[in-house]
């Protein structure tokens, strides 16, 4: 018992103070280390043997995944293909004359440059980068709140890491080592998803304008520290044609789906085509390997430690306790979602969380005899609900790049990408309950 509070007071730690901002690499460690001793385990000795073999094993899987999207993503950014997207997009914002429907059109923008950049292999972790300069111009203009910036969300953090077919996003690929699935895993149930998760998170982003704009709410003072940063803004005289900005995304999603290469294969064959796309002469390639290097190193550091923290804790006696409540209750699809959001909320990551589930659940998940492209479709939308918790490694990253705080902009999180995929994990639960195998 002493054990399972202590994962508790643990957890909390963890949100706690990243919460009020302190680096999540630090606060992982720390938190690990009160599990560990409330568990009567020498701290130090589960840092060594649990924390970093988990933090190790999770970079030797997916560092280079996480290398060659952070080059695709300076690839597409300095190109200026990423901002030429953005440019494209916003000007039907910017077209609308009532001013509720314009608000709502330019914060409808990001989630959908984040749907393109994402499903076209960007890293969730990357992409904030790419987007912010673009946000920042089109809200200042229009004169919307800063702090509605994170519903960006819904087009990244719901959509395409977990619910749509094909998306060589790293959630999306985990679970085919352990189900011996594809990334194109349940189509129709993973579309009717995602068109059902867009309608309802538009719908909130809606209200949130309209409320907004009623309030007379404008882009400061949530906007004033953005401000002072020097951002690279996008800019109409080095604008791309669409096909050349779309071409090598579908590049990557066809090498990956179609031709069925590896996630690193795909993304790789992506930044040779955005290289030669975009006038190689022109490119300066030390600068874009430099600049890619702190966009994959940090993103990924932090998910392993969050990987790490969860590993001390499948280490302690109270994580036994929780395997054993959890199996008191059987194994369906609605206690399968339960499982994995209950591993992602205590690693604060999606991709540590499903890893941990399905190290430790998989042949339970099996054992239902629910086929695999089900199971790995819903244990890729379950692992995007608690891990956005307040010590999500995603939401600090945006958070900190955007210079805003929980208390601004937490809100958009918490209703667009924590409640609504849990619900609509429950809602495939149920679907796949009923014998909805497509």
């Amino acid at each position: 018992m002493i054990s399972l509070i202590g994962i508790v007071v643990g957890l909390a730690l963890f949100i706690l103070l990243a919460y009020i901002g302190y680096n999540t690499i630090i606060v992982a460690i720390a938190a690990g280390m009160v599990v560990a001793m409330f568990g009567g385990l020498n701290p130090f000795t589960l840092l060594t043997e649990a924390f970093m073999p988990k933090a190790v094993g999770f970079m030797q899987g997916y560092f280079l995944i996480f290398l060659f999207s952070a080059l695709f993503a300076r690839f597409m950014g300095d190109s200026g293909a990423a901002p030429s997207i953005a440019i494209k997009v916003s000007r039907i914002a910017k077209k609308a004359k009532n001013r509720d429907m314009q608000r709502w059109l330019a914060v409808m923008v990001l989630p959908l440059i984040q749907l393109i950049l994402t499903y076209g292999g960007v890293n969730v972790f990357v992409v904030v980068f790419i987007l912010v300069a673009i946000a920042r111009s089109l809200f200042k203009d229009l004169d919307i709140p800063w702090w509605m910036y994170s519903c960006s969300c819904l087009g990244s953090s719901t959509v395409t890491i977990g619910m749509l077919p094909g998306s060589p996003q790293i959630q999306n690929i985990i679970p085919c080592q352990y189900f011996g699935s594809t990334t194109m895993s349940a189509p129709v149930l993973g579309i009717l998803c995602s068109i059902i998760t867009f309608i309802i998170g538009s719908a909130y982003i809606w209200w949130q304008c309209k409320r907004t704009n009623k309030k007379g709410e404008g882009f400061y003072p949530t906007g004033d520290l953005i401000d002072k940063e020097q951002l690279v803004e996008a800019s109409v005289e080095n604008e791309k044609p669409l096909w050349q900005c779309l071409l090598p995304m579908i590049v990557v999603v066809v090498v990956l789906n179609v031709l069925k290469q590896s996630a690193v294969i795909a993304l790789f064959s992506g930044c040779v085509v955005a290289w030669l796309l975009y006038d190689p002469r022109k490119q300066n390639l030390k600068k874009i390997f430099s600049g890619a290097m702190p966009q994959a190193i940090m993103p990924l550091i932090t998910v392993c430690c969050a990987s790490g923290f969860g590993g001390i804790v499948a280490a302690v006696p109270g994580f036994q306790t929780i395997v054993g409540s959890l199996d008191a209750l059987g194994t369906n699809p609605l206690t399968i979602v339960l499982i994995v959001n209950v591993c992602s909320g205590i690693c604060g990551s999606a991709s540590s969380g499903e890893n941990i589930a399905l190290q430790n659940f998989a042949d339970r998940f099996i054992a239902t005899g629910i086929p695999g492209d089900q199971l790995h479709r819903l244990v890729a939308m379950s692992s995007i609900g608690l891990d956005t918790l307040p010590h999500s490694a995603g939401i600090i990253t945006m958070l900190s790049t955007t210079k805003l705080t929980h208390r601004q902009a937490y809100i958009n999180n918490f209703i667009l990408s924590l409640i609504l995929p849990i619900v609509m994990a429950c809602f495939a639960a149920m679907l796949i309950s009923m014998g909805f195998y497509l």
